[in-house]
């Protein structure tokens, strides 16, 4: 059977415009892209000692950025991993046990990696 070179383009078009359409991410991967240096750790849990409430404000101030862009598939786990980026900003250098032991937890951990596996497949894959 032969296809029409049309037909192929066609089809092809509306493949990829569905796929914008779908919550594909693209302005949240703009947001993070524009200020990489902090995406790069924006998704990984702060290590006291090593991070500082500084550097969870950075990480918060990107990802609120970047709220009302958020893939509908990624809300649960985005809204997860901003408290938990809140709590760090708050309590990093007064609490760093109670930090470490949220940042632990699996439900923080399983949205740290569904998003941080976002950013790697999505925004720069």
């Amino acid at each position: 059977m032969r296809r029409s070179p049309f037909l192929i383009l066609t089809a092809s078009a509306v493949l990829a415009l569905s796929a914008c359409g779908s919550g594909g991410g693209d302005e949240f991967c703009s947001v993070l892209t524009d200020d990489s240096a902090t995406a790069a750790t924006a998704f990984a849990p702060l290590i006291p000692g090593m991070n500082s409430a500084a550097d969870a404000q950075a990480r918060l101030d990107l990802v609120t950025s970047a709220e009302e862009h958020v893939p509908e598939d990624l809300k649960s786990d985005f809204f997860t991993w901003k408290g938990y980026l809140e709590t760090a900003a708050q309590t990093l250098d007064s609490d760093p046990n109670a930090v470490l032991a949220k940042g632990s937890s699996p439900e923080v951990s399983a949205a740290g990696e569904s998003l941080a596996d976002f950013y790697t497949g999505t925004c720069l894959g």
